[in-house]
């Protein structure tokens, strides 16, 4: 299962649930077609379905860590910590060499920024069974914590199990433009491109690439296709707007990053940046 609900064709889908809904009436104790029904209403986007058809099948087969872990994972993305944690740490006591049951915990105390927790269970994934995701999920989290070495080293390792990983040549690529090696972070971020090109965080992280390199008009163009790809990404906006300034595009910038700012009005970077893009508007230039 995806980290977050993906776009999905909803009458299909909603096709499917109504099979699976009339399956689950003539065998309401068959814990797989609950599973697949709360997969299913977890990827349309409800997660408060999906969580209470998960709960439905741990109850039918208490002992399955599957189970336990796929609920964790739902009710982490629906913000219920408490008992995310509690499903988690089941998953992890019934099967303690599952690697993904780690690495989903992880990823929830990545999230909540309980960081040097969520590094010790990446760590422990990948020593369970080495895999692009739980790597990557690694070299992320070491990013957090400013250890540019070894995220740089874990993204490695990423490409290094799946070269043909995407995500992995991304994250590669966030902890290369960190260290300030943006020559080999051009490269890598040009082939998560090219390996994924349907996705805007490999559009992003061209972008990034490209802006570093002071190719300010093609990292637009990279953004502007993160854009396109995923209209409602507050992160791809705020790039946009920044590499807009950046090349004298103010009034536009000032647009993009109000709908940045719109979409997340968390996203601290969008703030500061729409304050400078403003303040490109009288004439000026960042104070």
């Amino acid at each position: 299962m995806s980290s977050k609900p993906a776009s999905v064709d909803l009458r299909s889908m909603g096709d499917l649930m109504i099979q699976l809904r009339r399956k689950i009436t003539d065998d309401p104790y068959d814990e797989n077609l609950r599973l697949r029904l709360a997969s299913y209403l977890y990827l349309a986007g409800d997660l408060e379905g999906s969580a209470s058809e998960m709960k439905r099948a741990v109850a039918i087969a208490p002992e399955d860590y599957f189970a336990h872990m796929v609920l964790a994972k739902i009710l982490a993305h629906s913000g219920d910590e408490a008992n995310a944690e509690l499903e988690f740490k089941r998953a992890m006591q019934l099967k303690p060499e599952s690697a993904e049951s780690h690495e989903y915990y992880a990823d929830s105390l990545f999230a909540r920024a309980e960081v040097s927790q969520a590094v010790s269970e990446y760590r422990l994934a990948t020593q369970l069974k080495p895999s692009a995701s739980n790597f990557a999920g690694l070299s992320e989290a070491l990013l957090a914590t400013h250890d540019i070495s070894g995220s740089i080293k874990a993204a490695r390792q990423a490409v290094s199990v799946e070269p043909s990983s995407a995500r992995a040549h991304v994250v590669l690529t966030k902890a290369l433009l960190t260290a300030g090696d943006y020559h080999p972070a051009l490269r890598t971020a040009r082939q998560a491109s090219l390996l994924e090109p349907a996705s805007a965080d490999s559009h992003l992280a061209l972008g990034r690439a490209l802006y570093a390199n002071k190719d300010k008009n093609g990292a637009v163009e990279e953004f502007r296709q993160a854009v396109r790809l995923d209209p409602l990404n507050a992160q791809a906006r705020n790039d946009l707007g920044y590499a807009l300034y950046g090349r004298g595009d103010v009034s536009s910038a000032v647009s993009e990053l109000r709908l940045a700012l719109r979409l997340n009005p968390h996203l601290g970077e969008a703030r500061n940046n729409l304050e400078i893009a403003i303040y490109g508007l009288t004439g000026n230039k960042r104070p």
